[in-house]
């Protein structure tokens, strides 16, 4: 009776650390909200931690070895993953090679984007997945170490990186989670004493031990003081900080030294115009004094990789003392007015300045600015700090339709332009499309206009953040083009570069911000105003931008030489202008308006679907497919066992014996009339005779197979292994025939008897 008081008392600690580990695993994992803009990560991590957690116990209990276990839990890790975040791929519940391969292109994606976004970044399924696989591991790892390694102490080391590594990438003041994580580890540390002393026995040295509750501990003196010293030490750690002078206040000496210490908002090429523009936080980048309100550019990109625009060249090497030639970005003769502007940076933390169209000085206090010597964006050579300022004078170009108009002739032909020419990553499909909206026009200004118009029309494409950006693999320019016709800045400003090199205009992406908005005597620009455009080359003017994204809060200065009277020249203004796209938006001062948002046309492309989200899409539902596939993997899995277990006591007649009466027993513990802790097998048979009467005579019969098997002298016979097969089928029969169906229904799927401790047996 000692072995199986030891095993009960293992078991019981069992599952009181098993839920103090998940309870602590839970209170790390919020630390991860830091990196995330939104809530919606916080299902899909539990979720995994769950899952994880209750494959590494069944793999326990199954009595799997460590590594068999690992590759088990890789394996669970590609089911559950597959279901959360990749059900489209799935074959009901079981993976496939799509989803394999979709998982691998995922996190291909997220390792590129983590390094060019900052936190607090948009919920995305690529990010999902990593932190998802993160959990998973760190689960495995604390989860060994708690019940293989018998070292519940040392789960506080994985769990406490998960803690405290989203700290490390956005450090931010601690959140209520904190106290969550520090009682899972004090839960975790009163087990670690207890886990050494479940396995010595039951504790039965006084009467004040309480011996009906086995696993709690003798109460004396000591120990009640004790208790009571930890509770009032913990409630003043916890209050007391807070009370004391200049708490929560600025330090008196700032130690930060050096660029990318600090927290902030930093705009990256396209992968986090999104994030920006979603974000919650509409976050002050700078602020600027201008007589003119301008696009604000960082920097531009010129090649096409196939999913997204990049610098030909390194953009950080190679810099050079700014000069203030403007004839790279103008044709000498277009017609410019002098801006002047007053920069002065916030939380914005970029290596490279904001500033207007073609910079001809630029004053930064004596500090030296350089310059891209091709795209002539300006930087310091280091991130600005918040409170930097300085002044910038612009040549702003006064583009009019005349200066756009005319035949390019042989300036296409100039081997400078032709990097802003190259389609060799162009689909054939956006190459085709690109032609017939341009079909009939004569001249570069009328091919850009009609691109622009198409990608404006309110009936073909409409603005949404809802929807991935191109760097997300595969051909996203094209699914944009032609399938979904949703998006933002970047897949338009994309489709219109691309498409305009398609039909021989010189092109490049800008990233940067719209003007903002005004607060006072300045405009304020925030992360809402993140922002790309395409910039088109034309012989008599220069690199000038377009707006191809029918973006409708009234934020975005739609270029007067596009509007429908500016594009007239003014030598053909008394034929008229060509009237507005029906429905499109509206301009006044060439200021856009804003638009009603339309409503979304089925297109064929489409299906008729609208682009809406699926249903195995939504995370509710994923949540609901995984608890539904968990549940129907557990009669799957005790059957499996029940197997595995006969075969493995079919050599020898006493182990048969012994397994058929313990699968009884789990049968029964699962329906609720299950064997107690202290009792022993014909007492157990005495109850059930006393609740069923005569329909536990097989159950009663193979109680006393199952005593002379384990305590006779004499070894048991086939045929006594046989009849002992045949009494425990007749009596699960008989029991389950006098329970209501939603007790067989919970027998069924209840995982009790996975997690029961195996039944210590004479041998």
């Amino acid at each position: 009776m000692a072995t199986t008081d030891r095993a009960a008392g293992a078991h019981d600690t069992d599952y009181a650390q098993a839920l103090a580990l998940a309870g602590l695993l839970a209170g790390a994992s919020l630390s991860l909200s830091r990196l995330y803009a939104g809530n919606q990560w916080l299902l899909p991590t539990w979720l995994t931690i769950a899952c994880a957690l209750g494959l590494a116990a069944l793999l326990r209990r199954m009595g799997v070895g460590q590594l068999l276990s690992l590759l088990a839990m890789l394996a669970g890790f590609v089911v559950v993953g597959g279901i959360l975040l990749f059900a489209d791929t799935m074959l009901l519940v079981v993976p496939t090679a799509e989803t394999v391969a979709a998982m691998l292109r995922a996190t291909g994606v997220a390792l590129r984007e983590v390094g060019a976004q900052a936190a607090p970044v948009e919920v995305t399924r690529e990010f999902l997945l990593i932190t998802c696989a993160g959990a998973w591991a760190v689960t495995t790892a604390a989860d060994g170490l708690a019940f293989r390694a018998r070292q519940p102490l040392l789960t506080l080391v994985p769990a406490l990186g998960l803690f405290v590594f989203p700290a490390v990438i956005r450090p931010t003041s601690p959140a209520w989670y904190t106290t969550w994580f520090l009682l899972g580890a004090a839960g975790l540390l009163l087990f670690e004493g207890r886990a050494r002393l479940a396995t010595w026995g039951r504790w039965v040295s006084s009467a004040r031990s309480r011996p009906q509750v086995g696993w709690r501990l003798p109460i004396t003196r000591a120990a009640s003081t004790g208790r009571w010293l930890a509770l009032a030490a913990s409630l003043l750690a916890l209050t007391l900080p807070s009370l004391l002078p200049g708490y929560g206040q600025q330090p008196l000496l700032d130690f930060k030294q050096g660029p990318g210490v600090d927290t902030g908002q930093s705009i990256n090429p396209f992968v986090s115009l999104r994030t920006r523009l979603r974000n919650p936080e509409d976050a002050p980048l700078f602020r600027v004094k201008s007589s003119q309100r301008l696009r604000w550019r960082l920097i531009v990109y010129d090649r096409f990789d196939g999913t997204a625009f990049i610098t030909s060249r390194p953009p950080l090497r190679g810099l050079e003392p700014f000069q203030g030639q403007i004839t790279d970005d103008l044709d000498p003769d277009v017609p410019t007015g002098q801006v002047t502007q007053q920069f002065e940076i916030e939380e914005l933390r970029s290596y490279w300045l904001p500033t207007g169209t073609a910079p001809a000085s630029v004053d930064a206090g004596g500090r030296r600015v350089l310059e891209h010597p091709v795209f002539r964006a300006l930087s310091l050579g280091q991130q600005a700090r918040e409170g930097f300022s300085y002044s910038v004078v612009s040549q702003v170009p006064n583009v009019r339709a005349e200066d756009l108009v005319g035949p390019a002739g042989d300036a296409y032909t100039s081997p400078e332009l032709q990097p802003y020419l190259d389609t060799g990553n162009l689909d054939g499909a956006v190459r085709e499309l690109a032609d017939s909206v341009v079909e009939g026009k004569n001249t570069p200004f009328e091919k850009a206009l009609a691109i622009q118009d198409y990608l404006r029309n309110p009936k073909l494409f409409r603005y949404s953040l809802n929807v991935p950006s191109l760097s997300q693999g595969g051909n996203q320019l094209r699914r944009f083009l032609l399938e979904v016709r949703e998006g933002y800045c970047e897949q338009f400003a994309i489709a219109m570069a691309m498409m305009a090199r398609q039909v021989g205009i010189p092109s490049r992406v800008a990233v940067g911000f719209t003007a903002g908005t005004p607060v006072d005597d300045y405009l304020q620009v925030t992360t809402h105003d993140a922002h790309a455009w395409p910039e088109l080359w034309f012989p008599r003017a220069g690199w000038v931008y377009f707006e191809p994204t029918p973006r409708g809060d009234g934020q975005l200065i739609l270029p007067s030489y596009t509007t429908p009277t500016g594009r007239v020249p003014a030598s053909q203004a008394g034929g008229g202008a060509p009237p507005p796209l029906p429905g499109g938006p509206t301009t006044t001062g060439g200021r856009l308006q804003p638009e009603p948002p339309a409503a979304p046309v089925e297109d064929p492309a489409l299906g008729g679907r609208g682009g809406g989200v699926g249903l195995l899409e939504r995370p509710a539902v994923r949540a609901g497919l995984a608890v539904l596939v968990l549940l129907a993997l557990v009669p799957a899995v005790k059957w499996g066992r029940n197997v595995l277990a006969r075969r493995r006591a079919g050599r020898r007649p006493r182990d048969a014996v012994a397994e058929s009466y313990t699968e009884v027993t789990r049968w029964a513990r699962d329906a609720g009339i299950g064997r107690r802790g202290a009792e022993s097998p014909a007492a157990y048979a005495r109850r059930l005779r006393a609740q069923f009467a005569d329909d536990v005579a097989p159950m009663a019969e193979l109680t006393g197979l199952y005593e002379r098997a384990e305590y006779a002298a004499a070894e048991p016979g086939a045929e006594q292994a046989h009849r002992a097969r045949r009494l425990a089928r007749a009596a699960r029969a008989r029991l389950a025939g006098r329970l209501g169906w939603r007790r067989r229904l919970a027998a069924a799927l209840s995982p009790s008897s996975l997690f029961a401790p195996h039944p210590v047996l004479r041998r």
